[in-house]
Parts: structure tokens; sequence; C-alpha cells
């Protein structure tokens, strides 16, 4: 199984509940299978839940799935090592616009992703930083390829 990112997992429940909508799929069918809608961030796995919307990271001190604080749309997951949380959109949007980054243990952000380029290329951002997207599952360098297809992608129409 690829890695999935939380934006493809977003454009996903859209997908299934215009579907779900226009009567081609069940619900069971769109939302049965809890795979689907999990994303390993680092080590630390987090689901989305298709009925409520809503993210929730695993717990494994409790065995079980807490809400994360956000649901579609809401805000930047992102984990540092063991640990989850959340950067809040300023309001809700299409998420795969988004990032983070980490100035050595400083987070800003979050940030649509053409401002980080605009950052970056004034150099009011140094080249240093790691960058969290929602279109990755971990902390990426401005010279990592990854990031280079993320920024790519972004100027597409």
């Amino acid at each position: 199984m690829t890695t999935q990112t939380q934006a493809a997992v977003e454009e996903k429940l859209g997908v299934c509940l215009k579907q779900i909508e226009e009567g081609s799929i069940t619900e069971e069918q769109a939302f049965g299978n809890q795979e689907d809608w999990t994303i390993n961030l680092g080590s630390r796995p987090a689901v989305l839940h298709p009925g409520f919307k809503q993210w929730l990271w695993y717990d494994r001190l409790h065995d079980e799935w807490v809400f994360a604080g956000c649901g579609v749309g809401e805000a930047v997951l992102l984990t540092f090592g063991d640990l989850g949380g959340i950067k809040k959109l300023p309001e809700p949007d299409v998420i795969d616009g988004w990032c983070v980054y980490r100035q050595e243990q400083d987070l800003h952000g979050p940030l649509r992703i053409e401002e980080l380029l605009k950052h970056l290329d004034s150099q009011e951002v140094p080249q240093d930083i790691q960058i969290w997207s929602t279109r990755a599952s971990g902390w990426l360098t401005v010279d990592d390829e990854k990031v280079q297809d993320i920024f790519f992608a972004n100027d597409s129409p």
C-alpha cells in the first residue's frame, strides 16, 4: 500500500460524498474500509472519520482513537517523532495548498505553498528550513525532490 497524505484523503472524501449524493455508491461502499482513511505521519497514524468529517489520532497508551481537534479543511496535521499536532488554518479551505515550516524549533504557518516560495525566493526565510506539506507524510528540506514536486504541482493550473 502506498503512503497516503492528508490532502489525498480529504480529496477522496469529497469524491465519495459526491458519489453518494449522486447515488452511484452507498455509504457502506464508500466508507467501509478504515485503511482507506488512515495516514501515517512520521510514525504517528491518523484517520479521517468520514461520517464525522473529523481527524483522529491513535493513542497508543490507551489503545484508542481520539479526536485530533480538527475536521476536513481546518488544519494541517503534523508530527514531531511520536507527538502529533495540528496547525489551524485561518479559515476552512481545501488543504492541499497549505504547509508549515520549521526553523530550528519554531513552527511557522500554516501558510500557502506559494507564500513560502515567495519567502524563500526573497530570502526572507533561509534555505535550511524543514517543510511539512499536506501532500507529504514527513518533514522535507528545500532540496528534497518531493518538495520540488510539491512546489511545481502547486504552479499547475
